[in-house]
C-alpha cells in the first residue's frame, strides 16, 4: 500500500523571447559599416574579432539610442534596474552564409540581442530552439524572419542559429547585455 502524497510540486522551464522595431537612420549606418573591416570566417562575415564593441563607438552612439529604449523594456520586463553592453558587433550573410548551433552566454543574466540593419524577402531565418537543447529536444522552437528594423531578444544560454541564406544580404548586429538587479 502506497503513502497519501499531500502535495506534488511542478517545475517547469520557460522562456521569454522578445520582439520589437526599432527606427533607425539606415541611410547613415549603412554608410559607416566598413565591409572591409568585416572578417570572412568561412560561413559568415564578422566584425567580432576585430572590433568587439561597435555600438560604444561614438560614430554609433546614434544606434544605441535607438536601441536603449528596448533594452529598457526588455530589462523592466524581467525585473532588471540596468545593464551593461559586454560586446555588440557586425555580421553579414552572403547567398549560402549561415551560422551553426551555438549560445553566448551560460549565465542568467546575460542576453543576446539581434538588430537587423538590412536585409531582403528571401534572407534566412534565426531559429531558437529551446533551453537545453540537443538534450533536451521537444522540437520547440521559434522562427524569427528578418526584417529591417526588428530586434529580437533572448537569454544568452538559448541555442540558436541561422539558416543558410538564399539572398545576397543579410546585416545584423548582434548584441550581448548584462542586466543587473537593484544594488548590484
Amino acid at each position: 500500500m502506497f503513502n497519501k502524497i499531500k502535495k506534488i510540486k511542478s517545475h517547469e522551464f520557460k522562456t521569454t523571447i522578445y520582439e520589437s522595431k526599432i527606427e533607425f537612420d539606415h541611410k547613415k549606418l549603412m554608410g559607416l559599416i566598413d565591409y572591409e573591416n568585416l572578417e570572412n570566417v568561412g560561413y559568415m562575415k564578422t566584425t567580432y574579432f576585430k572590433e568587439k564593441n561597435i555600438l560604444l563607438f561614438p560614430e554609433f552612439k546614434f544606434l544605441l539610442d535607438s536601441c536603449q529604449t528596448f533594452y529598457g523594456q526588455v530589462a523592466k520586463e524581467n525585473n532588471y534596474t540596468s545593464w551593461n553592453i559586454l560586446s555588440s558587433w557586425f555580421q553579414r550573410y552572403d547567398k549560402g552564409d549561415f551560422h551553426d548551433t551555438h549560445i553566448h552566454f551560460p549565465l542568467e543574466d546575460n542576453w543576446n540581442f539581434v538588430f537587423y540593419i538590412d536585409c531582403k524577402e528571401d534572407s534566412s531565418n534565426m531559429v531558437i530552439l529551446e533551453p537545453g537543447y540537443p538534450y533536451v529536444n521537444s522540437n520547440q522552437r521559434v522562427m524569427i524572419k528578418p526584417e529591417i528594423g526588428r530586434c529580437v531578444a533572448f537569454p544568452g544560454y538559448i541555442p540558436h542559429f541561422v539558416e543558410p541564406n538564399k539572398s545576397d544580404r543579410r546585416i545584423i548586429m548582434s548584441t550581448n547585455l548584462e542586466f543587473l538587479k537593484g544594488g548590484e
